[in-house]
């Protein structure tokens, strides 16, 4: 009998290896998000977004927006890398396709495509992207409101998606993030009815900074490190026409200030602040946009500078205890988690007015007038927001709209109008 001798674990570890699975080299996972890896150098998450409102209005008012119209948003969509380096996302709005197969009748979705943009990453604190994307202004815009609609401001002031480049990064150990970039056009929230553009060409630069967080703090400020400063900038050399920026209502989506004839330049300032101590949530934003009107009085003089401004302040809290920074995920999801999920009440004032940067003679609604008749909207939106899992999230939101021009309202002479609005919402 011959005996072998092996080191002191090493029938343990060879046990170990052979009990051990080999890891595949293509494989499907469904963690987060359903996706396909090819080892460390590819992955591909599968995307699917999905929102549908039921809503009431008060008083009433009718819309003729189709049997699809609560049918806010049904979109795929694929995001991942190819290598560590290279980070990639697209997504389509599938609702026009959705309203043909039920032979529904619905408002023409004319922007299918959203995000669909490259980013290299390399140097991780200079990051490019390139392709279709958010233009970097407007806190709210970029993110999620926590509301079933974004502010006024968010949604008619800032810009939106464009075509362009930027480059983006965090220094100072990832407390200061800066994005700087140029874009064909002025966005799509500037976009005109046929989609024809205001603006060619646009510069914006946004930057976001802790103050607290830059130095060593006392203790009673530590709860304070969070709270973040963010400033941004665009400005874009403006198409001769009707095609100022203009103020619309949340019921029915009607013009209570119409385009004026605008030639120039537009410039925009956002000043913005996000605090999210544990469970709860204060931000407030302000945007200020200059249009200028030169050679757009009725005799070719210039006009005084048409001025769009608003402001809206948010506060929120998770009851049920979970964090508000990154998204609230439920600690225990509905009924499978033998829990309530997560519930978060939310509140909302905001503002929005246009009107001239001086005011000569007496104002008019002409779109060439020199003092232009200055006109506001005021809202309060009251929110609840039931985070059943992380994927399914019931939303419900109580708005009250006040307009300083009744005679812009959706019902001449009405200025206060109550909408109420449940919204289902599934992603992954």
């Amino acid at each position: 009998m011959v005996a072998v001798l092996l080191p002191a674990g090493a029938s343990a570890q060879t046990a170990g290896e052979q009990a051990k699975p080999a890891k595949r080299y293509f494989r499907f996972e469904f963690k987060e998000h359903p996706a396909i890896r090819m080892g460390q150098w590819f992955r591909m998450d599968f995307r699917l977004k999905f929102q549908h409102d039921f809503r009431t209005f008060d008083p009433e008012v009718s819309t003729d927006e189709g049997e699809l119209s609560n049918l806010r948003k049904f979109r795929v969509g694929i995001k991942g890398y190819v290598t560590k380096n290279f980070e990639y996302e697209i997504e389509r709005e599938i609702r026009n396709e959705v309203s043909e197969l039920f032979k529904l009748r619905a408002r023409e979705t004319l922007a299918l495509w959203r995000d669909v943009y490259g980013n290299w990453r390399y140097f991780r604190r200079v990051q490019i992207r390139a392709g279709q994307f958010k233009i970097p202004f407007g806190m709210d815009q970029l993110n999620n409101s926590g509301f079933i609609y974004r502010s006024l401001v968010g949604n008619f002031l800032a810009p939106g998606r464009e075509v362009g480049m930027m480059a983006h990064g965090k220094l100072f150990d990832s407390r200061i993030a800066y994005q700087v970039g140029l874009f064909r056009h002025d966005g799509w929230k500037a976009h005109l009815k046929d989609h024809s553009r205001s603006a060619e060409g646009t510069f914006a630069g946004r930057i976001v900074v802790p103050p607290l967080n830059l130095f060593k703090t006392p203790a009673f400020l530590k709860p304070a490190k969070d709270l973040a400063l963010g400033f941004a900038v665009t400005e874009s050399p403006l198409t001769e026409g009707l095609r100022s920026l203009r103020g619309r209502t949340w019921v029915i989506t009607h013009a209570w200030f119409d385009r004026v004839n605008v030639r120039g330049h537009r410039l925009r300032l956002g000043a913005e602040l996000n605090w999210e101590p544990g469970p709860f949530v204060v931000k407030s934003e302000v945007i200020r946009v200059r249009d200028e009107r030169l050679g757009q009085g009725l005799r070719g003089d210039d006009l005084p500078n048409l001025i769009a401004r608003g402001w809206y302040f948010t506060t929120g809290w998770v009851v049920t205890g979970e964090k508000t920074a990154g998204g609230v995920v439920p600690r225990r999801s509905f009924i499978k988690g033998k829990g309530i999920g997560a519930v978060q009440l939310m509140a909302r004032y905001e503002q929005m007015r246009f009107g001239s940067s001086e005011h000569p003679g007496l104002p008019s609604r002409s779109s060439r007038a020199a003092n232009i008749f200055s006109t506001s909207e005021r809202i309060a939106t009251f929110g609840v927001n039931w985070y059943l899992n992380r994927f399914v999230e019931i939303q419900f939101n109580a708005i009250r709209e006040v307009l300083e021009d009744a005679a812009k309202a959706p019902i001449p002479g009405v200025d206060t109008y109550w909408s109420k609005f449940v919204r289902i919402q599934f992603a992954f």
